[in-house]
């Protein structure tokens, strides 16, 4: 199996290192392998990439699926017991602690294998995450079989994908970022709180967007969850399982609630590199 990942010494290479042609986004019409042609019942297509997977009033695609990651329906969900931040807490000072401590610190390659979840649909595969500070990340996934079925990267809060691919429905950056275990609230939101629970973590919550506040959990400053709510109501989660000794990012679970959408990224494997070539930064070229 070769899965194609490009721009890793200027040119292709696979899994098992060997130079490849460059990745196709998606399966060519007529080409995906048995196993994945998953979308029979289904009016045709020019191509995997095209076909809507999510059924509710809101459409996407397998692309625009995976575009809400770099993990149904409910009102909200429940944690532990929290209570106001005493009054003169500097909660500023306690999210400068968070972003120094979960900034990238060198260029690194992440391997992992992933999971989609969906009403009517399941599908597994592996990626590669480079990440490059002082935030600069990019994705690529693939399926069993080592085809290429999407590509990434986003460069502080500005998400680059290729041309066609939605993302209408991305959450916000920030959210990408604490799938990778990185507080970086979005510079146009504002702390409007901070909450304290009885298991020790700190809940921040930032708004300035109508109706909607995003809420990051940390422990010590390391982030263990993000959520986006919506009048009160969670629509978009991220939850994080930490490595206890080192304490990175060893799964991540995202779900958004009302699109029925569950992705899960299992870490393979961590390794610091030199640096990545500059035009990894732009998928869609």
């Amino acid at each position: 199996m070769v899965l194609k990942v490009e721009g890793l010494s200027g040119e292709s290479q696979g899994w098992d290192g060997a130079s490849v042609p460059g990745p196709r986004d998606c399966f060519a019409p007529g080409h995906a392998p048995a196993s994945q042609k998953l979308w029979d019942s289904t009016p045709p297509y020019s191509s995997v990439c095209d076909v809507p997977i999510l059924i509710s009033n809101r459409r996407t695609t397998v692309s625009g699926t995976v575009v809400l990651v770099f993990a149904l329906a409910g009102c909200g969900g429940s944690g532990p017991a929290s209570q106001p931040m005493p009054v003169g807490t500097d909660l500023d000072s306690l999210a400068r602690n968070a972003l120094l401590l979960t900034m990238p610190e060198s260029p690194v390659q992440i391997t992992f294998d992933f999971k989609l979840k969906e009403a009517d649909l399941r599908f597994s595969g592996r990626g590669v995450a480079r990440v490059e500070p002082p935030y600069r990340v990019r994705i690529d996934l693939f399926s069993g079989q080592g085809e290429g079925l999407f590509r990434a990267a986003l460069v502080g809060s500005d998400l680059r994908v290729p041309p066609g691919v939605p993302l209408d429905l991305a959450p916000p950056p920030a959210l990408l970022w604490a799938a990778l275990g990185v507080f970086r609230p979005d510079a146009d939101l504002e702390i409007d709180g901070g909450r304290e629970g009885e298991d020790g973590t700190i809940s921040l919550l930032y708004g300035d967007r109508a109706d909607q506040d995003l809420r990051f959990q940390l422990a010590d400053g390391i982030l263990l969850r993000a959520e986006i709510r919506e009048d009160g109501h969670l629509i978009e989660e991220v939850d994080l399982t930490l490595d206890e000794s080192s304490q990175r990012v060893v799964e991540t679970v995202y779900r958004n609630r009302a699109l029925f959408v569950e992705l899960t990224f299992t870490l393979r494997s961590e390794e610091n590199v030199e640096s990545f070539p500059p035009d990894i930064w732009y998928p869609g070229r």
